[in-house]
């Protein structure tokens, strides 16, 4: 039975881009995950200014480029007449790289898959089923694979990044704590009629809900906004022309060519207690901290989560012990579980701004975005937050 220094149960974005930070270092992984399919091109897909860096020291920034990743230079606000409120640009003078970078989640996933596959990394995908206990000093993971093959191995350190739903969270007993937000998410794809030549995120504060325009590559966008569950098969009924017409009559801002229904998702907000048991393990991504759509942090967050990981694994040689990778799990948590906890608590707060049906115009968020405009002040705290440096 081979030994491995971690193993990975999930290789979402939060798994494979793990997998990926690590592909350097030298240390041996094994990476599960019961997916055969690629990963939900719904789920978010862009990159935030202060994560280039860190992408381009993984040696996945070139390879995002030459996939087709697009740049995204800041975000603007709109009111319920169709009149911008607010432009937040991308700060300038202290980062490398000055905007974000957009590209379809699938692609972005198969990205960190091919930088990790790089490294001391063995990968099964369309795993049956799996079980994981402790022996030996050990986790022991035992998986099967579609044709009744069993493999075995033990490894280390144990990191769950197995989605909202995680069995490994489940099997560990780690506390949850989880909000359901109370509209779910739909999602639209369309073409806007004139793209400008530096593109943007769009907010449309209409009368009733928040609608999100959200730069696709190729000149396509994402549109999200709340609805109540009692909507779905109207949109699902819609032509294009309806739904643009629709779109457009909640603001004249949002100028589409063509739009069809894409999916719906029901957001939850979710937060994990450290893992206090026997043996070291983790837990990563959406099975650690769930997030409102609402900000675009989940991804982001994955890739800080396995920043911080991989500097604190990186001076250890392979084969390290099971006291050196409790200790650096310890430290971890006590560095940066606080900051974690502040983006989550802001992202949440976001996703209760957006969860309505009754926004009537959302007139204390337009008066909150005109003090804005006219304080540089607030509007470099709120640039430099949502490129993510504060």
């Amino acid at each position: 039975m081979d030994n491995v220094d971690l193993a990975i149960v999930g290789a979402g974005i939060a798994g494979s881009a793990l997998a990926a930070a690590l592909a350097d270092t030298g240390l041996s992984v094994v990476l599960i995950d019961k997916r055969n399919s690629p990963l939900d091109t719904a789920r978010g897909d862009h990159i935030q200014p202060s994560m280039l860096d860190v992408l381009e020291k993984w040696g996945v920034l070139d390879r995002l480029i030459k996939a087709g990743a697009e740049r995204r230079h800041g975000t603007r606000w709109f009111d319920a007449a169709g009149h911008k409120i607010l432009s937040v640009p991308v700060p300038e003078g202290e980062l490398r790289h000055p905007w974000f970078l957009f590209l379809n989640h699938e692609l972005i996933g198969n990205v960190l898959m091919q930088r990790a596959l790089e490294g001391r990394l063995q990968s099964w995908s369309g795993v049956q089923r799996w079980h994981v206990e402790r022996n030996n000093d050990k986790w022991l993971l035992n998986f099967d694979l579609a044709d009744g093959t069993r493999i075995a191995r033990r490894a280390t350190l144990l990191v769950g990044a197995d989605g909202p739903g995680s069995l490994m969270r489940t099997r560990l007993h780690i506390e949850t704590t989880r909000h359901h937000y109370q509209y779910p998410i739909a999602v639209l794809y369309g073409k806007a009629r004139e793209l400008p030549e530096k593109r943007t995120l769009d907010v449309h504060l209409t009368r009733d809900r928040m609608v999100s325009l959200i730069p696709r590559v190729q000149g396509g966008s994402k549109i999200g906004f709340p609805i109540d569950a009692s909507e779905l098969s109207h949109w699902r009924s819609l032509s294009s022309a309806d739904i643009c017409a629709t779109l457009r009559a909640w603001s004249s801002a949002i100028d589409l060519t063509e739009a069809e229904f894409g999916a719906i998702y029901p957001p939850v907000s979710l937060s994990t207690a450290p893992w206090r048991g026997l043996g070291p393990a983790v837990l990563i991504g959406d099975a650690s901290h769930a997030m409102h759509p609402a900000r675009s942090m989940g991804m982001n967050t994955c890739f800080r989560v396995a920043e911080q990981l991989r500097q604190l694994l990186q001076p250890l040689a392979s084969g390290f012990l099971q006291a050196d990778a409790t200790a650096i799990l310890a430290h971890f948590e006590d560095t940066f579980r606080p900051e974690l906890e502040q983006r989550l608590a802001e992202n949440h707060a976001a996703g209760v701004q957006m969860d309505t049906l009754n926004g009537e115009g959302f007139q204390a968020l337009s008066k909150k975005l005109e003090a804005v405009k006219g304080d540089n002040t607030l509007l470099t705290a709120m640039a430099r937050n949502a490129a993510g440096l504060s």
